[in-house]
Formats: structure tokens, sequence, C-alpha cells
């Protein structure tokens, strides 16, 4: 099914999509050039096209993915790294489940920049989202400027989950959204579990003097 639903086939169908049992929006952001709009792409398409022009403010695609046995459907939004669309970005953090934060590992800038973004989801994000930091580019292992160990000890410190992977060579690219995925439900189950306890609380019965 592609974004807006349109090729859908009709149910009833060998065709037919799957029902996902989640819907989760996902928002790819990081610094110009980091392989945000690349990684889509090969997780779409399952190859790498060296010729994709900048994302221009946002742009969305939904992909499913069946993962333990439950089906889930990611609405993916691909943000434009350009400073001048940032407040665009930004706006969007309220409505993510989940994030992905992309910095690419032969460009130290675009890691120490990784900040500004931490700074910008924790002011716009709900409490609890799930963030996946990404360093991309493992196929230009000549380049490296920032070593993995870096990178670890970043997602260390601000307890998120990390990968490096590759849109070039298809390196972790669905390793990472399915571990991303998993941490998306083991979240939505545990603020599930949370309203449940709320709901279990003795409610004070009304008297009925005043």
């Amino acid at each position: 099914v592609n974004a807006d639903g349109a090729g859908a086939a009709p149910r009833g169908s060998a065709k037919a999509p799957l029902d996902p049992d989640h819907l989760y929006n996902v928002l790819f952001v990081g610094d110009s050039h980091v392989g945000k709009t690349s990684f889509l792409y090969r997780l779409h398409a399952d190859t790498f096209n060296p010729h994709l022009t900048a994302t221009v403010g946002l742009d969305y695609q939904v992909k499913n993915f069946v993962v333990d046995n439950k089906c889930f459907a990611l609405r993916l939004w691909d943000s434009a790294g350009q400073e001048r669309y940032h407040s665009i970005t930004k706006q969007f953090f309220r409505k993510a489940d989940g994030v992905v934060l992309m910095y690419d590992i032969t460009s130290e800038y675009s890691f120490l920049d990784v900040q500004y973004w931490l700074s910008c989801i924790q002011e716009g994000a709900e409490d609890g989202v799930s963030i996946l930091l990404l360093g991309n580019k493992t196929d230009c292992a000549a380049e490296r400027q920032v070593p993995m160990e870096q990178g670890e000890r970043l997602a260390k410190e601000h307890q998120l989950m990390f990968y490096e992977c590759s849109a070039a060579s298809g390196h972790n690219i669905s390793e990472s959204m399915v571990s991303l995925i998993r941490l998306l439900k083991a979240n939505e189950d545990k603020l599930k579990n949370k309203a449940e306890e709320v709901l279990k609380l003795p409610q004070k019965k009304k008297s009925c003097c005043w």
C-alpha cells in the first residue's frame, strides 16, 4: 500500500493488505545530507538511489512490518535537515511516537549537532518518546570521523537505542527498524498498564448528602 492508500487490493482478495495491529508515527531528524531520505528509500524499495534530492518540509510514507507475529504500520516522516525548515519539524515532535535521530559517521559536525536535535526532542516531544540514534554511512569506513564508541557513549548517556547502518549497502536497515518497533510496542504497553492501574484505583463514593 502506498502512502495515501491508493492501490490497496479489495478486502477478501489474495493480495489484500495486512490489517495492522498497531500504527506508529516515526519522525526522522538530523542534519542535511546525513542520509535520512536514502535510508527511507532503501527501506521502501530495498535499493540505494544516489540521485535523491533534498527533502523540502515534511514528507511521509507508510511501511508495514511483521514483528513477533504482529503487524505494525509505521508512518515514516522524512524531515528537511536545512535550518530554515526546523520550525516545521519542531511542530511535529508532539505527534511522534518515535524519533530516529541520524548522523553521518563521516561527519563530526553532524554528530555534534545530535545534542541540538536531542534538546529539540526534549522540548517538543511527549515524555517517554522512543528514540533511536542512528549513525549512517558505515560503507564509507575509510572516511569515518566518529568512532562507534562515541555513538554508544552518547546513546548510553541519554538512554537511547543505538545502531550504525548504511543506506548504501543495506547494513542494519531492517534490524534497526525491528528494534525500534519492539521499543515502541514496549512503551505503548507501559502506557496502557499505567492507564489500567489508574482505572483500578478505588473511586471515592459520592455521599448522598451535601
